[in-house]
């Protein structure tokens, strides 16, 4: 019977915390309107003694709303924003180079360390490991590449 004595300021800001921990655990990002629902429900009653059926219109109105007007906003700031494109589409530079890290044999595709990762390349020639190549294009994650064929080149 404790829980009907403590005030009910207390209880609609544990009600807010159990909510806001309930987010953390579930996805969906709608429990955390449900906290500030009940923390604002808890801020009215410390100021005005309001009844249970008032105390729980509050609590349903301030949740709604919050809902409705800020989930889109809010969900973008702590959700982040989804790309329709590549990541990298535009990520390697025009005339960028690298180096086989393993020999590239027409059809067959080899693979070639640029900016310090390792991308599956295919190139028109046969390409020993060592060997510096330009990187012509992209599709998906494997380059095309061509060798450096002067100093001046590179």
């Amino acid at each position: 019977m404790l829980f009907f004595s403590l005030s009910p300021v207390l209880l609609w800001f544990l009600t807010g915390i159990a909510t806001l921990f309930l987010e953390l655990v579930t996805p969906g990002f709608i429990g955390f309107f449900f906290g500030i629902g009940a923390w604002c429900t808890a801020l009215a009653v410390y100021l005005y003694p309001f009844s249970l059926a008032n105390q729980l219109l509050i609590f349903l109105v301030t949740s709604l709303s919050t809902l409705l007007l800020l989930r889109s906003t809010l969900k973008k700031i702590f959700l982040g924003r989804s790309r329709e494109i590549d990541a990298m589409e535009n990520g390697i530079p025009a005339n960028a180079t690298g180096e086989v890290v393993e020999d590239i044999v027409p059809p067959k595709s080899g693979t070639v360390k640029y900016a310090g990762s390792f991308w599956q390349a295919t190139a028109e020639v046969t390409l020993t490991r060592g060997t510096v190549v330009r990187i012509t294009g992209k599709t998906n994650l494997t380059v095309q590449v061509e060798p450096i064929t002067t100093k001046g080149d590179i």
